[in-house]
């Protein structure tokens, strides 16, 4: 049985990244014909890639989009305007390429992955892209009992690390997403137990909720974390207390990619605020991530300052499954096009002066 020691030792090996090759990076960048820095966002995301693959860059071509699936027994306060059995209706759309992520990441010739991690109901059909991790049925009921056992959050972690780490060995670079009904609630109850910042600023209208049921939500979360004091705790007793088995895979995804050395794409709200319990574990992995989508959930706002990190897409998209973040892919191939091919003022000159 893995314990929380044994967790904590694994994710204090992780490295910081190579800041030599960051600024051989820099110097390359500043050698091209442009006025410095005039690429702005480029090339922060060449440095940043620099850091974690090394200088000269490297092209990063096998892309691996991983969603996790799980379903929250919060459910049953009404905080959702979804029914339960969306999730497993909507994991097998994408399966199908047919739900938006699907569609995006067909497009962009991406790999992708749905992983059942706690799903309530099963996907019947079978898929080879679809990843059997069922910890259980769903959390519990967090407003009546904690989510999990510190057991099952840990094991939901691991299972994240352990993708990472099997899929390092063919994928480049990664990005993750989530489904699952009431989500938003337990990224929010995470996120105001670490930051503690007015609860009308950390939680938003998820799915669509009602004005009333919005209210109804931010008292749920404000009394859960007050009663298990959540304000206290470390990551992983604070997901155990009133997070989600999706929220737990994507720490450990996050520790497997710093691990790894791999570049992880960060999407919005609920990917976001995995990643905040991540790097509160060790700050070299927040060196691994690339923000790159802000939310329409409030809640984002508060992350990204309490990183202080910037995202460099804003659509006013709130879809979740990663579709922010797949969308940065483009983007990062020009970056890394655009350093390896983009010629000094002077080697322009004698190319085409004669």
């Amino acid at each position: 049985m893995k314990d929380k020691n044994s967790l904590f030792d694994l994710i204090n090996k992780i490295k910081a990244v190579d800041n030599e090759a960051i600024n051989k990076a820099q110097i390359e960048l500043d050698r091209k014909m442009k006025p410095k820095d005039s690429l702005g966002i480029l090339e922060d995301i060449c440095k940043k890639v620099a850091g974690i693959y090394g200088y000269p860059l490297k092209k990063l071509e096998k892309k691996s989009h991983i969603v996790v699936a799980a379903d929250n027994g919060v459910i049953e306060e009404g905080v959702s305007s979804c029914p339960i059995e969306y999730t497993s209706i909507v994991s097998e759309a994408m399966l199908n390429q047919i739900a938006c992520i699907g569609i995006f990441t067909k497009t962009l010739g991406i790999d992708l992955n749905v992983v059942d991690i706690g799903m309530k109901n099963d996907i019947k059909r079978d898929y080879p892209n679809l990843i059997h991790k069922k910890i259980r049925r769903g959390t519990n009921n967090f407003y009546k009992e904690e989510a999990m056992s510190t057991n099952e959050c840990l094991e939901a972690i691991y299972t994240g690390i352990d993708l990472i780490n099997e899929k390092s060995k063919v994928y480049d670079v990664f990005s993750n997403g989530e489904m699952g009904i009431a989500n938003t609630t337990t990224s929010s109850a995470l996120l105001y137990s670490v930051t503690r910042k007015n609860i009308d600023d950390v939680v938003g209208r998820g799915g669509g909720l009602s004005d009333e049921g919005l209210n109804k939500k931010k008292k749920i979360i404000v009394e859960a974390c007050e009663r298990y004091n959540t304000f206290e705790m470390d990551a992983v007793d604070m997901l155990a207390a009133v997070g989600g088995f999706d929220l737990a895979c994507m720490v450990g995804m996050y520790i497997g990619a710093a691990l790894n050395k791999k570049l992880m794409l960060v999407d919005g709200f609920i990917s976001s605020v995995a990643a905040l319990l991540a790097c509160s574990l060790n700050k070299n992995i927040q060196e691994y991530l690339l923000f790159t989508h802000k939310s329409e959930e409030p809640g984002i706002n508060i992350v990204l300052d309490y990183l202080k990190e910037k995202t460099f897409l804003n659509m006013n998209m709130r879809l979740g499954e990663g579709t922010g973040a797949v969308l940065a892919y483009p983007i990062i191939d020009c970056a890394v096009e655009m350093i390896n091919t983009m010629k000094s003022p002077k080697e322009v000159y004698n190319l085409f002066s004669k």
